[in-house]
Formats: C-alpha cells, structure tokens, sequence
C-alpha cells in the first residue's frame, strides 16, 4: 500500500464515560445506588447519572451542584485511583486484542484490521468488545473504529463505525476544538493552547481547513506541534502520549572499585554512566527536564546535585557532571570529600515523552544562549549551587521590583504576575542595566544646592550637575507610593537625567531626601 492512506491505522476505541465515578465505585469509595459526584477543591469534575438527572453537571461549582442535587455523596478527585482501577478494564481489553494504549483513564485504543478479520466485521468487534468488558468487569463501554488516532477517538464517544477511507471526510467538518476535547488529559492537550488561539486568528476553524493546509507551509509556520495536528486532522497516524502511566524509574547506578579521585577518570565514569541513561529513556520514548546526581565517598559522604535540563543530549549530561564531580574533587566546590568517590547514581526526574516537552513551537535557542547556560553550569559547579542566579521578569512598578533572582537551574517562574495592570508603573522606556544595589549620587542646580522634592512633587530647582557632570535633559518627576495603606508603605519619586555626549542616561530614584542611581540606559 501507498500514498495517504498508508499512514492511517485502522484502530478501535474504548471510552467509559464518567470514569472517575466509575472508578470510585470499582474502588468501593462511592456507592453504586446513589447519586455521586467526583469534585476537587472548587469545581464537579464528573458525575453519575443519576446526579445528572437531578441537574448536577461537570464543570459546576461545589455549591451549585449540591443545591441541585442534595442527596449526592461527594467523593474526592484522584487521579491515581482512575488510573489504577482502568487497568483493569485494559487488562481485559488487552486479553481480546493485542497492543492496546490507554490513553487517559476511561479511554483506549486498540489496532482493529486483525481484530476484525478474526470477528467478521469491525461491527462484531464492537459488539464482541462490548460484550466482554460488561461480562467481565460489570463497566457499560462505547466502542467505536475508525482510521486514525482522531477519528477513532471521536468516533468511540459516539459509538460509531466510520467505514475505511472515509474518516478523513468524518473529521473535515468538526471544530478545531474537537483536537482539545479528544486529547483532554493527555500530556499533548497542553501543547494545543498556543496553536489552536493562533490557528483560529488565522481563520482555520475546522479540522478540515488544517488538513487542507500545505504541510511545507504548516512546518515552517508550526513546527512540530503544527505537523502533528495536521496529521490527526487528516485522520493519519500520529502518536498521543497517555497521560496516566505506570510510574517508571530511569536511574543508571554503578560502584567503582577502586575509589575514583581522578578528574578524568570521573569524567569518563560520567560519560559512561550518561549514555546508559540516555539509552534507557530512548527505548521507552521518554526525555527528561532534571537530573539528579549523587555520588558517594569511600567514608560515606554523599553529594548530591540536581540540574535542570532541556533537551540536553549525552555531551551535555557528560560535561554537567564532569564539572560537578571536578568541584566535589577538587575541593572548589565547598563540599570536598574526603576520599574517593566509590558510587555515582544518575536519575532522571520530571521525565515526559520525547517530543513532547516544554520546547517552544517556533525557534529555539541560540548558540550564544548555550554558550552562556554551559558557562553558567561551569560556574555553579566550582563555586556552589547559590552562587549563580539569573534574573526573570515579573510584574512591578519600579525597575528593581520587576525584577526576580532566580537560583540557576530552578523553575523561572515570577512571584508577581506580568499580566496584570500594575497603575503608577515608569513609563518606558525601562533601563538597560540595573545594578545589584543603588549607588548615591549628589544632584544639585545651577547654584550648587542639593535639588529636593516637596510634598507636591515639585523640584526645588532645576537638576544641573550630577556628581559634578553637567545634566543636558531631564523628566520627571514620576511618583511611586505602594502599601499606602499599611505600615511596609514606601514612596519613592523617580527622575531621569542626561548626561553630555558619550555619557548615558540614568534613572535616579530620591528617598528620603537622598537620590541614588536606579538604573542606567544605553
């Protein structure tokens, strides 16, 4: 076989709907001849049918849905039951066709040409499928087939079989959204946000305007993420990851007789050990986002650092922890042993499937951006982990507070929200260099005295000199007073001043009657 329909799987699909109350049952947390409601801290997550004929719906609030449906038994959201219990609906799937992928609890995938042919037809599938999983496992389940991972999905939630060669045709007339409703749970739903907003400005709003669409054109504008939605939407094979999954350790461990002192024979035991980890996770399809390594001295000492990866390949694992086991034994560190390194562990934590990772849709990083993170782990490994940080930008009003110092290889997340409106925010432009702690300065007027702010925001004289160079241009001055309302309140007033030619602008900051450079301009 060639052409499109080559790439097309022909797969059948298995969806218990309102798992989650299924499961609780299964599990003998909820009673099965009474109205129950699965629910988080805030919101109903699933219901059963005899709450949703009281009124009760997913998605509503907890008050809500108990005023419309009082005598539901409420039974805590957990993920990890869903999955637990599902396994025992796939293992008895598995028992009647082979390969079968749980995508997300109450959801699963099986190939179906075989199936079928042993069955008769992709309805007697369905029908034997059915029939199998209620006998066995007392579940009610929807089976539906179809030519690919979409199609099948969508055809499964509504019980139906779309013949070979027309699924294409199924999905052309469905919303975008349908690709977020089929995938939710999935570790590829989060990915969907940015593609299909965008997608949606660009007026593709069917699955079958993004099938239409050249697939040159769909992976230089998307990238990845956009090949592999253009692939489900053309009812090709494209891989979703399952959400839910047997936890699985990746760890290479390895004791060293004799003890290793040696930098270069530590390096080599890094690199070793590197490739043996990078080879487990590719057999499984996995990457990973952190590395913990941890050695162990020949007195029992135990050194452990954790780095954060993206991406990162075999060299790059080598060199992280050749750099750490050359501070260890070196002594740059801090944290010397005192004798030689006897066992060396490398685990991978926060492992997802390759592919499927925090990467941006559109470019990546420059080769003087790693150039610069190589530099920084060097660093961090001679000098200690809180040696080295990395600002990020958060929200705020002044330079200073818009800025947060991060520890290197931490999670780059602000403390304020950037998406807020932040009233009395400086103008922009911001300054381009923000020192790590202010500097005082003198600025005085034509006659010498020291420039003041009154009550009024008014400057008690033109600025003229700042540390005895001439001011060609000032602005300002710009209030800020923040917590006004309690005792932490602070109010500072701003001013930017200009300097002759060749000098650079700076931002002056004036508390207290004190002024000191806040920031400078290029």
């Amino acid at each position: 076989m060639s052409g499109p329909a080559a790439s097309r799987r022909r797969l059948a699909g298995l969806w218990v709907a309102d798992w989650p109350v299924i499961a609780a049952i299964m599990a003998g947390e909820a009673p099965a001849d009474q109205p129950v409601m699965v629910v988080d801290t805030r919101r109903v997550l699933a219901v059963s049918a005899a709450a949703r004929r009281a009124g009760a719906r997913c998605g509503m609030k907890r008050r809500t849905a108990q005023n419309a449906c009082p005598q539901a038994q409420l039974v805590p959201a957990d993920g990890a039951r869903d999955a637990r219990v599902f396994d025992q609906v796939a293992t008895v799937l598995e028992r009647q066709v082979p390969g079968v992928e749980p995508l997300r609890p109450g959801l699963a995938l099986c190939p179906a040409i075989g199936a079928s042919r042993y069955h008769g037809s992709d309805q007697s599938l369905a029908e034997h499928l059915v029939n199998e999983i209620t006998a066995q496992t007392g579940t009610e389940a929807m089976v539906g087939v179809a030519d690919g991972v979409l199609a099948a999905i969508l055809a499964t939630r509504e019980g139906r079989i779309i013949a070979p060669g027309e699924s294409p045709a199924y999905l052309a007339p469905r919303p975008l959204s349908d690709l977020e409703l089929a995938l939710r749970g999935t570790a590829a739903g989060a990915n969907l946000d940015v593609l299909t907003s965008l997608l949606h400005r660009l007026g593709v709003r069917r699955l079958g305007d993004l099938a239409n669409l050249p697939l040159a054109a769909v992976t230089e504008r998307f990238g990845a993420v956009g090949v592999w939605a253009w692939r489900l939407a053309k009812a090709q094979d494209a891989r979703i990851w399952p959400a839910h999954q047997i936890a699985r350790e990746f760890v290479v461990l390895e004791q060293a007789e004799p003890p290793v002192a040696n930098v270069e024979a530590a390096a080599f035991w890094a690199k070793r050990l590197a490739g043996e980890l990078h080879q487990q996770l590719a057999e499984f399809g996995q990457s990973y986002d952190r590395l913990r390594a941890t050695a162990l001295s020949e007195r029992g000492e135990e050194l452990s650092r954790t780095w954060r990866l993206e991406g990162a390949d075999v060299k790059v694992v080598r060199d992280k922890v050749r750099w750490q086991l050359e501070g260890w034994l070196t002594g740059r560190s801090g944290l010397a042993p005192t004798g030689g390194l006897v066992q060396l562990e490398l685990r991978a934590e926060e492992v997802h499937p390759a592919g499927y990772g925090s990467a941006r849709l559109w470019g990546t990083d420059s080769q003087a951006q790693a150039r610069a993170a190589r530099g920084a782990d060097r660093l961090q490994s001679l000098l200690g982990e809180s040696a080295v940080y990395r600002p990020v930008l958060q929200g705020g009003r002044d330079p200073r507070g818009r800025i947060r110092l991060v520890q290197w290889g931490d999670q780059e997340l602000p403390l304020r929200p950037l998406d807020r409106p932040w009233p009395g925010t400086l103008p922009d432009p911001a300054p381009s260099v923000v020192p790590g702690k202010p500097w005082p300065v003198s600025l005085v007027d034509a006659q010498g005295r020291p420039v003041r702010v009154s009550a009024t925001l008014e400057l008690s004289g033109p600025p003229h000199q700042l540390d005895g160079e001439v001011i060609q241009g000032w602005a300002g001055p710009w209030p800020v007073v923040e917590r006004w309302w309690g005792p932490e309140a602070t109010r500072q007033v701003y001013l930017q001043v200009k300097m002759g030619p060749g000098s650079k602008a700076a931002l002056l900051a004036c508390q207290d009657g004190a002024w000191q450079v806040e920031g400078v301009y290029d």
